[in-house]
């Protein structure tokens, strides 16, 4: 659940019924900020596991491209004692290890992702926390006003800073739930297929890499 999940649920169970609740307006706000408080201190926390989840996957990103750069030199060192078919290995093997860095690479691409989101979403909630904060005196008064409202009249008027503050948060969270459907199922199957692809040719590209060193070597 995102922070603006988080937000969401405290904002529609609290503030919406306001109006309807013998409660004192400004205690409920209070409470509200408080448990708002304390979902950001979990979110924090969230991002504080991301942020070492890609540091982790950052330092996984450079050990597997050394593997790579440790086969091409064994796939060296075997052609020029003269072992055409322990280099060929070597490349099979670097290959492997070059697939595994590229994937790697991209889950930490994708946690580093993850951990800027969820920073930017952070501090756009801080924003609307202190927003609310600012406004609760004045926030507070429109909710009695609206409770003192005759019962033929409409609140929507002194109850517009509610709908107001309801409406940003429930526009942030949409933008959240849009960059989602970036993550498209049916591209990534189409990027499965050409992976797959790449495995089958794989034999070509070895032969072609151990005639490249070999012209090197040569040269």
């Amino acid at each position: 659940m995102s922070i603006f999940d988080r937000f969401n649920r405290v904002l529609k169970s609290n503030l919406n019924s306001l109006v309807d609740s013998a409660e004192d307006p400004t205690k409920m706000l209070d409470q509200t900020i408080l448990e708002m408080d304390g979902e950001l201190k979990r979110a924090k926390g969230d991002l504080v596991t991301q942020l070492g989840t890609s540091k982790r996957l950052d330092k996984k990103v450079i050990e597997a491209n050394e593997e790579v750069t440790g086969w091409e030199n064994k796939a060296v060192l075997a052609l020029r004692a003269g072992d055409e078919e322990l280099a060929r290995e070597a490349l099979k093997m670097k290959h492997k290890a070059k697939a595994n860095a590229e994937g790697m690479q991209r889950q930490a691409d994708a946690a580093g992702a993850a951990a800027t989101k969820l920073q930017s979403s952070i501090e756009d909630a801080e924003r609307r926390l202190e927003d609310l904060k600012a406004r609760k005196t004045t926030l507070a008064a429109q909710v009695r006003s609206a409770r003192e409202a005759p019962s033929g009249g409409s609140s929507t008027g002194s109850l517009g800073g509610l709908d107001r503050l309801t409406g940003r948060i429930d526009q942030l969270e949409a933008e959240v739930e849009a960059s989602a459907v970036l993550d498209d199922p049916e591209r990534a199957a189409v990027d499965a297929k050409f992976r797959a692809l790449e495995r089958k040719s794989g034999g070509t590209v070895v032969e072609d890499e151990l005639a490249a060193l070999k012209r090197k070597l040569e040269g």
